[in-house]
């Protein structure tokens, strides 16, 4: 795993993590679907785009507003690379029906008792879902990017998804269950990623490659 600061240059795919979000920030939220950048989430998306050497072949991002917010200055800075919205969203593991107008604070005591349950087919309903959701949409994320033909993939994404993907590409054939989850939730709480971090994969391999 490799964190950049200045400059980025070309390599086969990248994760990065969205800017500073509203959430991130202590204010209170409506939907995980919806909470925009900060001030300081868009100024770090701006300094992000600067740091690019040259233009991606592919921007990827969520369909959560904050990765498409995260990504729109490097996209005006290269207009001519294609965006696409892949299942590379937040893992929502509390049911968000229930927490409307709330902090990630007052959520914190649910959130610590979905990690200590530590069921990965527990779904706590609405629009939830579950730890096995969750990695089972990184399978197909890896799928899909070794099956990728274009190179230099920039993907805008989040911080549980990013840190599922990398111990999945790790245990690519581990069982999905408690002690994966257990695995998962330590490593996270133990290297947490700042916003923008920035993340160089080397190659899945390609089609082409496999010819």
């Amino acid at each position: 795993m490799i964190l950049h600061s200045n400059p980025i240059h070309t390599t086969a795919i990248r994760l990065i993590r969205h800017g500073e979000s509203e959430a991130n920030a202590g204010l209170r939220t409506e939907s995980p679907s919806t909470i925009p950048l900060t001030a300081k989430g868009r100024e770090q998306a701006l300094v992000l785009a600067q740091q690019f050497s040259a233009a991606p072949g592919l921007i990827v991002v969520s369909s959560f507003i904050r990765t498409q917010q995260t990504a729109q200055p490097l996209s005006a800075r290269f207009p001519g690379v294609p965006v696409e919205v892949w299942p590379v969203h937040e893992f929502t593991y509390l049911n968000p029906e229930l927490y409307r107008g709330t902090t990630e604070t007052q959520r914190g005591i649910f959130a610590q008792d979905y990690w200590q349950r530590c069921d990965p087919h527990w779904n706590d309903g609405g629009g939830a879902e579950s730890f096995a959701d969750l990695i089972a949409r990184i399978d197909v994320t890896l799928c899909r990017l070794q099956h990728e033909m274009r190179a230099d993939i920039t993907i805008f994404t989040h911080g549980y998804f990013i840190k599922a993907l990398l111990l999945r590409r790790q245990q690519p054939h581990a069982q999905v269950n408690a002690a994966f989850m257990a695995e998962f939730r330590d490593n996270r709480k133990n290297d947490t990623l700042p916003n923008t971090a920035v993340i160089s994969l080397p190659p899945c391999g390609t089609a082409k490659d496999r010819r």
